[in-house]
């Protein structure tokens, strides 16, 4: 929603409705905010398993020293 918008929305709301509001606004940021910070560290884990697993894919089965 355009924040002129929300904000004559807001002006036009009870002293009491307009503190819950915003305070409902502020939540819905913290869990955005916190839903974008899970998301971040799983694509950084999920990239360290993949850089993992690409080394671990790159190697030479059976090594040659076994074949000895």
């Amino acid at each position: 929603m355009n924040e002129d918008r929300l904000t004559v929305r807001l002006a036009t709301l009870s002293e009491h409705d307009r503190y819950v509001a915003q305070a409902q606004i502020a939540r819905a940021e913290a869990i955005a905010d916190a839903v974008v910070a899970v998301a971040g560290w799983i694509r950084k884990q999920w990239n360290a398993v993949r850089a993992s697993a690409h080394g671990y894919n790159a190697r030479q089965w059976p090594h040659p020293q076994a074949l000895r």
